[in-house]
């Protein structure tokens, strides 16, 4: 008997990149591998993915039933990590290379060659070693390995039971296969790992490699046969994984490497369509919110994709969000994912996102956006985010009205009247409006104070009527203001426009006001330009009788 096992833990960091300005789009990457397919001078199966996308980029001929080759030990692989996880078979144990294992071409060991297990798969996979691919076949058995892919739900993919039969796949199965890979989904996600880690250390690089940049990681396998050449796996570019598999028949060798290459190629530099990619409509404006509480915010997205969202499974989409603060540092994030309802292209729906506010009060930027079904950021593929600030503050204890004049008259008062109303936990304090007085033209504060309103009584509502001192300045301000005790704000600020003037002239109202007497003009003094004449009335020589009141006078008798 042949026994096999060991036990291998494999870590893949993945970082996320910055997303770039795309220069080619999923329709120019169509254009130019339709140009490959057509200038080729075989047959060609080809499947272009995005994992996590429900359907592929691009294909040709993808359900072409094409001679396997040294594809077939993709099988293999899956069937002994399988039976790893199982617990059945371990990396330690051994693997006889037998005289019925070793082939004319591409067996680098002897009969009677002992291996562990995690020695015959490493030298299958990445120098595609013949003698150990055959010995594990026989181990496995055709029969298993085709079990384990169609209850992995690959189908089209079959494993020879027999050395009377030929290895066949698809290019949707092989694809399939890679994408199952790629979402850490095939056998379970340990397995999932072990396998893309062993695959990335392929040593046959002359295909979907060969054009790439030096560092690009590629996970992928090969195969050739006579008048086949096939090179299939991902291909990490910088807006994320993709499935490339190139399956060729009928054509000499140089030209199937070219032709896969360039496939690799083409991939690789284009900058495709993000699985989803969104629209938000965020307030510009801080968010007051209290410390310590989970606060929902409401936010307008819109699905500005090509493909519509479903509320559940491959297509569905999620939202994330982290909070950082001035310094940039990221405090909280979303604990998962949160489902967005299923939307159509260019359709839009109201999103409320509860954000968990820190206990510290202070300004915080939080950043929204989307992830794909397997709960993937998208941002580093192209998709939009957006942010919005929140003003976290100690729990308020009223709430106010303050009426604030439009116009102010420098270092003059003006009367406010503010209306208020204690909220549950207030207490017995004085109140005092705490203002700033801000530059529109520089958004800085020029001036700032507090004025005395009153006292607060406990649970009560009330009126005060104050006299608000204008800042010294002149011009058109806003003004920020709010109540205050200390250096507690107990209500949500108010902003508003002023316009400051100089003081008041008199008189300003009707019927005037003392004029001050620094502003009096001396009083004229006259000077008469001449006299009347003194004029001397004579005394009359009879006397005179003065008529009564209301009676005629009577004739004088003659003398």
């Amino acid at each position: 008997m042949r026994g096999i096992g060991f036990t291998l833990v494999v870590c893949l960091v993945f970082g996320l990149v910055a997303p770039a300005r795309a220069e080619a789009s999923t329709a120019d990457l169509i254009r130019q591998l339709d140009g490959l397919v057509a200038s080729f001078p075989g047959g060609a199966g080809v499947w272009v993915s995005d994992p996590n996308v429900p359907t592929p980029l691009f294909t040709h001929d993808p359900d072409e039933q094409v001679i396997a080759a040294s594809l077939y030990k993709l099988g293999v692989l899956a069937e002994a990590e399988r039976r790893v996880d199982a617990g059945q078979l371990h990396y330690s144990d051994e693997v006889v290379i037998q005289p019925e294992d070793i082939t004319a071409d591409g067996s680098f060991e002897e009969a009677g060659t002992q291996l562990t297990l995690d020695e015959a798969l490493e030298a299958m996979i990445t120098i595609s070693d013949n003698g150990a691919a055959l010995a594990l076949w026989h181990i496995l058995g055709g029969g298993n390995i085709d079990a384990t892919l169609q209850k992995a739900r690959i189908t089209d993919f079959h494993v020879a039971l027999d050395e009377s039969e030929d290895h066949w796949a698809t290019p949707r199965a092989v694809g399939t296969f890679f994408t199952l890979l790629a979402k850490r989904q095939l056998i379970s996600p340990a397995a999932s790992d072990r396998m893309l880690a062993r695959l990335e250390r392929q040593q046959i690089n002359n295909r979907l490699p060969a054009q790439l940049p030096a560092g690009v990681v590629v996970a992928h396998k090969t195969g050739n046969l006579v008048g086949a050449t096939h090179d299939a796996g991902i291909i990490y570019t910088k807006s994320g994984p993709r499935v490339v598999v190139a399956m060729t028949w009928d054509a000499p060798d140089e030209d199937a490497d070219n032709f896969i290459s360039s496939v690799g190629a083409s991939v690789y530099s284009a900058i495709l369509e993000p699985a989803a990619n969104a629209r938000y409509q965020v307030t510009k404006n801080a968010i007051a919110v209290d410390i310590g509480t989970q606060s929902p915010v409401v936010v307008s997205i819109t699905n500005v994709g090509s493909r519509p969202w479903t509320a559940t499974g491959p297509g569905s989409v999620g939202l994330i969000w982290e909070l950082r603060s001035n310094q940039g540092q990221v405090l909280t994030n979303s604990p998962r994912p949160q489902a967005l309802p299923g939307l159509l292209p260019n359709q839009t729906q109201n999103i409320s996102i509860d954000v968990a506010v820190p206990k510290q009060p202070g300004m915080y930027t939080v950043t929204i956006g989307l992830t794909d079904a397997g709960g993937n950021a998208l941002a580093s593929s192209g998709a939009a985010t957006a942010t919005f600030t929140l003003r976290a503050h100690q729990p308020y204890l009223v709430t106010a009205q303050i009426g604030m004049p439009r116009q102010l008259h420098r270092s003059e008062a003006s009367l406010l009247v503010v209306n208020y109303a204690a909220l549950a936990g207030a207490t017995d304090r004085p109140l005092s409006i705490s203002w700033r007085v801000i530059d529109p033209r520089t958004n800085r504060t020029v001036q700032q104070g507090s004025s005395p309103v009153g006292a607060l009584t406990a649970g009560a509502n009330g009126t005060f009527f104050v006299s608000f001192l204008a800042p010294n300045v002149l011009g058109t301000y806003r003004l920020a203001y709010e109540l205050t005790d200390g250096n507690a704000v107990l209500n949500e600020p108010v902003t508003t426009t002023v316009e400051i003037e100089g003081p008041r002239t008199y008189p300003d109202d009707e019927g005037g006001r003392p004029v001050p007497t620094s502003q009096s003009r001396a009083t004229p003094t006259p000077s008469p330009r001449f006299q009347f004449p003194t004029i001397t009335i004579p005394k009359p020589s009879l006397p005179i009788t003065l008529p009564l009141r209301g009676k005629s006078p009577s004739p004088s008798p003659a003398p």
